[in-house]
C-alpha cells in the first residue's frame, strides 16, 4: 500500500502554499491596481483555506478542493489575473497535489477522485479564454506533478522489492544451512551417541544427545525466516526444579574450575523449553566471559523468574583465552534471546567490571 505523507510533509507543503497565496496575492495587486473589493479577499481566502487542507487532508481528498478553489478564480473575479498567469498559486497547488495524489492513491477510484476534478479545470479554462491552448496550459502543472509522484512511486516499489528480494535471499540461506545443519551435523551427533551408548560411556553420551537437542532447536530457529514476536514453545514446559539444577550444574563447573562464584535467586515457575535453554546459554556465556576477560575476579550470579545476571568485577584478561573471543557468542546469544521475546543487554559496569544480563517478559514466562 502506498504510504501517506506524514504530518511534517504535509505541514511543509500547506506552508508552501500559504506562502505562493500570499505572492499571488502581492503580484496581483502590483499588476492589477485597480482589482480591488471583496472578489479579490474572497479568492485570497479561498487559496489559503485550500492550502490548509493540504496540511489536513488526504491528497486524494485535498484534489477536488485545489481544483475547485482553482475553477473559482478562473470563472470569477479573478478571470483577469489568472489569465495573465499572476495567479501562480493555481499552477503551484496543483502540481504539488497532483504529484501527491499519484504517489498515494491506492485505487482507480482514488485516482478518478483526485485527477478529474482537474479536467474539469481545464474545461473551465477552456470556456473562459475561448482556448484550447488555454486548457491544454492549465493541465501542464498538473501533468508535470502526476509524471513526478508516479516516477517517485515506482523508485519506491523498486526499492520495496529489491529489499524483499534481499530478505528472501536471507531466508533462503537460513533454509540451505538448517538443511545441512540437519542433514550433516545431526547424523553425526546421532551416530556419537550410539557409539557412546554402546561402549558404556554414559557422559559421553549425554553430553552428545544435550547438543543434539540444541542442535535441533537451532535448527529450528534457522527455518524461521524472520524472528519471531512471541516466544518460541519447542519441547513443552521444564520444571522450575529442572532448570535451577540445570543452573546449579553451571555454577558448579565453573567453581570447579576455579572461579569464584557467589550465586542467588531461583525460578520458582516452569519456563517454556526454549526459554529455559536460552537463560542456561546465558549462565554458560556470562561465566565463559569472565573466565577469559576477567580471569581470578570474583562473579556474581542472580536468576529470577524475569531472568539471568551474570557480573564480574574487574581482573586481568587470560591472553590465551580472550584470544579465541570475537564477540559471534554475544552476537548470536542476542539474536537467541531474542527468539524466545526477551531481551539481552552488556557492557561495563560502573566498578569497572562487565554485566551480562537477560531478561525475559511474561509472555516468554
Amino acid at each position: 500500500m502506498p504510504s501517506e505523507p506524514g504530518p511534517r510533509a504535509r505541514a511543509a507543503q500547506a506552508g508552501l502554499l500559504v506562502a505562493s497565496a500570499a505572492g499571488t496575492v502581492a503580484l496581483v495587486l502590483v499588476l492589477f491596481p485597480g482589482f480591488r473589493g471583496a472578489g479579490l479577499w474572497l479568492g485570497a481566502a479561498a487559496m489559503v483555506a485550500a492550502s490548509a487542507a493540504v496540511g489536513l487532508l488526504r491528497p486524494v481528498t485535498a484534489a477536488p478542493l485545489v481544483a475547485a478553489v482553482g475553477c473559482y478564480l478562473v470563472l470569477g473575479p479573478w478571470s483577469e489575473a489568472t489569465a495573465s498567469g499572476a495567479a501562480f498559486w493555481v499552477a503551484v497547488a496543483s502540481s504539488l497535489v497532483a504529484s501527491a495524489a499519484a504517489q498515494t492513491a491506492r485505487d482507480r477510484r482514488e485516482a478518478v477522485i483526485a485527477f478529474a476534478p482537474f479536467v474539469v479545470f481545464a474545461v473551465a479554462v477552456a470556456a473562459s479564454s475561448h482556448s484550447v491552448w488555454g486548457a491544454l496550459g492549465s493541465l501542464a502543472p498538473v501533468l508535470g506533478g502526476t509524471t513526478f509522484g508516479l516516477g517517485v512511486r515506482l523508485r519506491t516499489a523498486q526499492r520495496e522489492r529489491r529489499a524483499l528480494a534481499a530478505r528472501q535471499a536471507r531466508a533462503d540461506e537460513r533454509l540451505a544451512l538448517a538443511a545441512q545443519l540437519h542433514d550433516l551435523a545431526t547424523a553425526r551427533l546421532t551416530r556419537i551417541v550410539l557409539a557412546a551408548r554402546t561402549a558404556g560411556q554414559p557422559g559421553i553420551e549425554e553430553d552428545a544427545q544435550a547438543a543434539l537437542a540444541d542442535l535441533r532447536r537451532v535448527v529450528v530457529g534457522l527455518r524461521t525466516a524472520e524472528a519471531p514476536a512471541v516466544p518460541l514453545t519447542t519441547g513443552g514446559l521444564v520444571a522450575s526444579g529442572e532448570i535451577d539444577g540445570t543452573i546449579a550444574e553451571a555454577v558448579g563447573r565453573a567453581r570447579d574450575a576455579g572461579q569464584r562464584v557467589e550465586f542467588a535467586g531461583g525460578v520458582s515457575a516452569p519456563l517454556p523449553r526454549a526459554t529455559a535453554d536460552c537463560l542456561a546459554r546465558v549462565l554458560e556465556e556470562g561465566l565463559a566471559n569472565a573466565r577469559k576477560h576477567a580471569a581470578g575476579a570474583a562473579v556474581d550470579v542472580e536468576v529470577t523468574d524475569r531472568g539471568v545476571r551474570v557480573h564480574n568485577s574487574s581482573g586481568a584478561a587470560d591472553p590465551a583465552l580472550a584470544a579465541t573471543g570475537s564477540g559471534t557468542g554475544l552476537r548470536g546469544l542476542a539474536a537467541r534471546t531474542a527468539l524466545v521475546g526477551g531481551t539481552l543487554r552488556h557492557g561495563p559496569s560502573p566498578d569497572g567490571g562487565w554485566t551480562l544480563q537477560a531478561e525475559f517478559p511474561a509472555a516468554a514466562r
